[in-house]
């Protein structure tokens, strides 16, 4: 790991706390000290701070080096034990305040004692301080989602100047286009060019264009100055991408505490001698970049999945720009009427005036609808082109004993983990932009703290509102068998890490939770990697067939992950392996979004999302069978199966096999299948898969389809089929499976 850099001096201002909680904690990344004996200090204005690092302890030791502003070196000793990827600082006898001006120190110069000012310590340790680590200008710092862009980023060296030897490093996104240096025409070209102030040149070289190893999400341009840089030089870089975020995003880190750093495009450090002990720029010395969201040109309406003729009924539209991003107010199309079309035909609606709950979004109350299958068109008064056709809602009889069909998403994550954007924002896109019905952040547990986990739970708890918007509380587990997401039925739910000693094995998650039907868990984007080592059937229900990885309902399948792994195990192999699992379709979004993510019509399967170069797909969608909206039917709904998964399109569908209701288990000596589906365009194909084969395919026409056939063959020990539905826009929907055995 000779890219990582391991003398590092944290800031512990990123720490968190919780009322009554006697400690601060934050995440930090330890893979960096394995095989190092490292010295501690801790700079601060806290009397007696007790520094613990996972099972590890540190106290002051009694030296004190002063500093100033009233802060005081305490050293903390040695420790050759940091051994792992990661892990928890907790921190005791430090307030949320001191933590805010406090310092951590780790450094292989054991001998060293720390004094001075902070810029004192980081000269001795790194060769340079940051406040002298030079200064950044990016052009452009702004760029509408979706298009290529040509950067120049321009460095200017502290008041040392940069000696020979040095080396300045700029960091490229890993989602843009991989950069190189051969061919001026290609997309990720890199130049670079190095002068005095006066003009004259100083030779410079790039060194290397490789994935950095530190940070995952980054690809690192090397520069190597062949003569020195004075402070008044300038060396710039040019860099072009063909490649760019679908989504408004601001990235302006400098830092990589852990690997998923999100940096600003070309954001520099520098290392001033051979030992390559990088130092990043102060954030006011450097710059950021920013992706803004286009004009309006999509209207999308919404409509209730199912529900009974005594509900109320609201039609929610949402006004987007081509990636189905919420765009500026301005040049919201003004010309828009609605009409309600039914079994007795289409009728006015008027135009949603009004109705609206921000500039770009309006909820208009349809109020109770009679019993029938149900759309809405929007359509451009002045040219009467159909602008957008909502989803299918059914509404049945007041007595229908059929459960009401409740939308949502239940697998995206935020800043708290590896993605961006906020926590508490994202449930509210999710209500507001995206017209769910319930969602659940299941950000990864191995990247945030026991005080950040309480107060998630509070924000998940707060955002829960029975009949109106559900959240579930959950998390994701990563460890040494795969990746699960977990949720609760209660009000809170007992963390496991993943990742991290004792908890990196899934024997010990579902050893605690065994039997419980409080806890409902499932594997996601298995058709990428998959693996099936603990499977235990009292807590695993649910398996997400379809994400923003791709399809992972078979191998082949034409969705499937463009990246796949190298356990891909599709959700076809899980159950002829004999796992009974329920369909959802979600997310793994990595941009702060549940169920309602950017999306390109002309480029899915290669448009760009801000995870690396993986998530290429837009998210998919659950549709949940509950008597009523509340977060206890939701872990019912998955729990029993009564669920299934879409790549985004509310499809609405009924299936049953020989009497079997989908996601249920029954006995047959035939399977009898029997389905309704509506879709939201024009249908082109409806499958039936026997044991991982299709066994019934035949094309459709129209919106609506009735399918009735008899399998030939009979039913066997453990046959389960399931409903496959492909729209011919490419929208697809799978039902959850029937398991059939011989009378």
């Amino acid at each position: 790991m000779t890219g990582v850099k391991v003398d590092r001096i944290l800031s512990l201002d990123r720490a968190a706390a919780y009322p009554g909680r006697s400690f601060v904690d934050m995440v930090i990344f330890l893979q960096c000290f394995r095989g190092q004996t490292m010295r501690l200090w801790v700079l601060t204005e806290a009397e007696e701070p007790i520094v613990r690092v996972d099972e590890h302890e540190f106290r002051p030791t009694g030296e004190v080096g002063e500093s100033e502003d009233g802060l005081r070196w305490l050293d903390l000793g040695t420790t050759d034990s940091l051994d792992a990827r990661f892990g928890q600082l907790r921190i005791e006898g430090m307030t949320m305040r001191e933590a805010q001006r406090s310092k951590l120190l780790f450094t292989r110069e054991i001998d060293y004692r720390a004094g001075g000012s902070l810029a004192e310590v980081e000269q001795a340790i790194f060769g340079v301080s940051r406040r002298d680590a030079g200064r950044t200008v990016l052009t452009p710092s702004r760029a509408e989602v979706g298009e290529s862009t040509r950067f120049e980023a321009t460095y200017t060296p502290g008041t040392q100047g940069l000696p020979e030897g040095a080396r300045v490093r700029f960091a490229v996104p890993r989602a843009f286009s991989v950069p190189q240096d051969r061919d001026p025409q290609a997309p990720g070209y890199v130049s670079v060019q190095a002068m005095q102030q006066d003009g004259c040149t100083v030779p410079v070289a790039i060194e290397s264009l490789d994935l950095s190893e530190e940070s995952h999400e980054q690809v690192d341009i090397i520069c190597l100055l062949e003569g020195r840089l004075e402070a008044e030089g300038r060396l710039v870089v040019r860099y072009q991408t063909d490649e760019m975020y679908i989504f408004p995003w601001q990235r302006n880190a400098v830092e990589r505490p852990l690997w998923f750093a999100h940096l600003a495009p070309l954001a520099a450090a520098v290392a001033v001698d051979e030992r390559r002990r990088w130092v990043e720029l102060l954030p006011e010395h450097s710059h950021s970049f920013e992706t803004v969201a286009g004009p309006a040109e999509r209207l999308h309406l919404m409509l209730p999945g199912r529900v009974h003729a005594d509900e109320k009924v609201f039609l929610r539209g949402v006004f987007t720009d081509r990636f189905r991003n919420v765009p500026d107010a301005r040049g919201i199309p003004a010309r828009v009427r609605l009409t309600i079309v039914d079994k007795a035909g289409e009728r006015e609606l008027g135009i949603p005036r009004g109705w609206f709950e921000a500039p770009h979004r309006f909820r208009m109350a349809l109020g109770k609808v009679e019993p029938g299958l149900y759309r809405v068109r929007a359509w451009d008064t002045a040219t009467g082109e159909m602008l957008a056709q909502s989803n299918p809602m059914v509404v049945l009889e007041k007595d229908d004993e059929r459960m009401n069909v409740y939308w949502g998403e239940i697998h995206g994550h935020t800043e708290m983990s590896d993605g961006s954007g906020g926590f508490a924002e994202a449930f509210v896109h999710a209500r507001d932009e995206g017209g769910q019905d319930f969602a659940a952040i299941a950000d990864h547990a191995c990247y945030f703290t026991d005080n950040e986990w309480e107060w998630m739970q509070d924000v998940i708890n707060t955002h829960n509102e029975r009949g109106d918007f559900v959240t579930l509380l959950g998390y994701e587990w990563a460890g040494k068998q795969g990746h699960r997401c977990i949720y609760a039925r209660g009000k809170r739910l007992r963390l496991f890490r993943g990742m991290c000693e004792p908890e990196s094995t899934l024997d010990v998650v579902y050893d605690h939770f065994h039997g419980s039907e409080e806890v409902v868990a499932g594997p996601h984007h298995t058709g990428a990697n998959g693996r099936m080592e603990h499977h235990d059937a009292s807590i695993e229900r649910f398996i997400e067939i379809y994400s923003m990885w791709g399809a992972s309902d078979r191998l082949g399948s034409p969705k499937a992950p463009l990246f796949p792994g190298a356990n891909p195990l599709p959700a076809d192999a899980w159950l002829n392996a004999g796992a009974k699992l329920g369909f959802t379709g979600g997310g793994d979004c990595h941009e702060g979004k549940s169920g309602w993510t950017p999306d390109d019509p002309q480029g899915q399967g290669s448009a760009l999302h801000g995870f690396a170069r993986i998530l290429r797909y837009r998210c998919g969608l659950t549709a949940a069978l509950m008597p009523e909206l509340r977060r206890r039917h939701l872990i019912d709904a998955l729990r029993e199966r009564r669920t299934w998964a879409t790549t985004g399109a509310r499809i609405l569908l009924e299936f049953e096999v020989s009497g079997v209701p989908m996601g249920e288990e029954g006995e047959a000596d035939e399977a009898q299948v029997r389905a309704r589906v509506h879709g939201v365009r024009d249908l082109l194909r409806l499958e039936v898969i026997r044991d991982g084969e299709i066994v019934w395919s035949e094309p459709v026409e129209g919106l609506d389809a009735k399918l009735e056939w008899d399998d030939p063959e009979p039913v066997g020990e453990g046959t389960w089929l399931y409903l496959h539905v492909i729209q011919e826009d490419g929208e697809e929907a799978w039902s959850s499976p029937v398991w059939l055995k011989g009378e």
